[in-house]
């Protein structure tokens, strides 16, 4: 089909579906006109935890003892500080310092502290029976992140000897005896901005024999604390978003409007002789079977031509003749050659119509010279 043939037949499209074309670019104009609002004026929000400030909380143990007995390795008077092994026969006692501590930049606590010496009867990882007995106490009041909390406390060696024999004595010698300075600390107040109630419980484990007290690994605070707060921020729309909402817009909007000028124009309406191209094409998809292209006659060997109405007529000639339909493309006309006589339909948009209409029966001569 010739270009013109298809533009006919998009119109033709375009005519018989006219309404629902309509419908579909009104509800791309409106899906458009609603995407562009959620973009633009209802911007989507997220939502994001911020930590506004943050501070730590730690406890530690200091332990140390005087020499009170000479030594060839240690001199009376002498303090040693922080050793794993302190030995039973050169000092009386073991200092102990606790410490509390935090580091929030604003904010204080009040914080209390009761220290005590906790003996513990254990075989394998069962305890067999717990005592335990006061060694110091302190409290601190608006305690901020420059100062700390302290608590001193000593540890008489003499007397944690009596304790133990005296509860061997007692019990019998089942299982082995631990010792444990125990510190448990209140703590109440504002930190970072944030109430805090909380209790701390830190422990310095030490293990005895005749000769020694050796300080196991101490268990200790290290907490790290934060305050968060919820902040919303509007997330500015995407490209794809901005871009695709307005172009789905301006596609229904667009579509209206070609819509209605087509339809006022009366582009998109088809003329009598696009309709009857139209059925034209329509008949030729119909009795292809009919039709052979080829080209009119040249020469004038037949004694009259009749001239057909329409497509659908010639093809029952040649179903009644037993011919061929013959299309000439060139032309625009297809005919039936049935002895003496031609048959013949021009359709609407034949350069030779108006000749092949108004002069068939010109001679030859006469038909070369006509100026199509």
């Amino acid at each position: 089909m010739s270009d013109v043939d298809r533009w006919i037949r998009v119109r033709a499209f375009l005519d018989e579906w006219f309404v629902a074309f309509v419908v579909v670019a009104l509800l791309l104009a409106a899906a458009g006109g609603w995407w562009a609002y959620q973009v633009h004026a209802t911007p989507e929000v997220e939502r994001e935890q911020v930590t506004v400030s943050q501070w730590s909380e730690t406890t530690d143990f200091e332990h140390s003892a005087v020499i009170t007995n000479d030594s060839l390795v240690f001199e009376r008077g002498e303090r040693v500080r922080n050793r794993p092994v302190y030995y039973v026969q050169l000092s009386e006692a073991l200092d102990v310092t606790y410490t509390y501590e935090h580091t929030a930049d604003d904010g204080s606590v009040n914080v209390t502290t009761d220290v005590r010496l906790q003996y513990r009867g254990v075989e394998g990882e069962n305890v067999l029976w717990e005592y335990a007995e006061p060694m110091a106490s302190g409290s601190d009041e608006g305690v901020t992140a420059e100062e700390n909390h302290t608590v001193d406390a000593t540890l008489d060696i003499d007397a944690v000897f009596a304790n133990i024999n005296t509860i061997e004595q007692q019990l019998g010698a089942a299982g082995s005896i631990e010792i444990r300075v125990i510190a448990t600390s209140n703590v109440e107040g504002t930190l970072g901005g944030e109430s805090v109630s909380k209790t701390h419980e830190s422990v310095m484990p030490i293990t005895v024999n005749a000769q020694t007290l050796r300080v196991l690994e101490l268990e200790t605070v290290d907490e790290t604390n934060q305050r968060t707060e919820t902040i919303e921020r509007t997330v500015e729309p995407g490209v794809p978003q901005t871009v695709g909402s307005a172009l789905v817009l301006l596609v229904g909007l667009s579509g209206l409007a070609g819509l209605a000028v087509g339809r006022r124009s009366g582009s998109i309406d088809l003329s009598p002789d696009e309709r009857e191209l139209l059925e034209v094409h329509q008949q030729e998809q119909e009795f292809a079977e009919w039709i052979t292209h080829g080209t009119f006659p040249s020469e004038r060997d037949y004694e009259a031509t009749i001239l057909v109405d329409d497509l659908e007529g010639l093809v029952d000639v040649a179903i009644d003749t037993n011919k061929r339909v013959i299309k000439d493309e060139q032309l625009g006309v297809s005919t039936v050659l049935d002895g003496d006589y031609i048959y013949v339909y021009v359709r609407p948009d034949s350069p030779a119509e108006d000749w092949l209409v108004n002069y068939a029966d010109m001679t030859m001569d006469e038909f070369e010279e006509y100026d199509f």
